[in-house]
């Protein structure tokens, strides 16, 4: 396995400032067992959670580049990417028949107050004929 994921845990304590005691409070081991899981490539899940609540890290995101979790994610990404890929070109062609019809309607009411204009001159037209 090439994730050393103990290391990854030791350096995000470090980081974050946290003694070992609470740190082995929280996952309920003793000091130097905590000691030991810095040391190991793999750590059981029940700990990488809490660890990962703890630290507000997702541990298992390491994990994602190594097999079987590599091939597994890989097909579903490639997936969702097609995915993606196809509603952004549906969504540039929906955009884009928007556009022409927000057009259409600019134009339709321009048509609309030319016509009311020329039947308010036909109408004043009209009244003075009529006088």
């Amino acid at each position: 396995m090439g994730v050393f994921i103990g290391l990854v845990i030791h350096e995000l304590v470090k980081e974050r400032g946290l003694k070992a005691k609470v740190v082995a409070d929280y996952i309920n081991v003793s000091e130097s067992t905590l000691f030991g899981i810095y040391k190991r490539e793999s750590v059981d899940i029940d700990k990488l959670i809490l660890l990962s609540k703890l630290l507000n890290k997702n541990l298992f995101l390491y994990y994602l580049n190594e097999e079987p979790l590599k091939s597994m994610f890989s097909q579903d990404f490639i997936s969702l990417q097609n995915k993606i890929t196809e509603l952004e070109t549906d969504l540039r062609l929906k955009d884009d028949k928007l556009k022409d019809m927000i057009e259409i309607v600019d134009t339709q009411k321009k048509v609309i107050a030319l016509q009311e204009a020329n039947h308010k001159r036909s109408e004043t037209k009209s009244k003075k004929s009529n006088k």
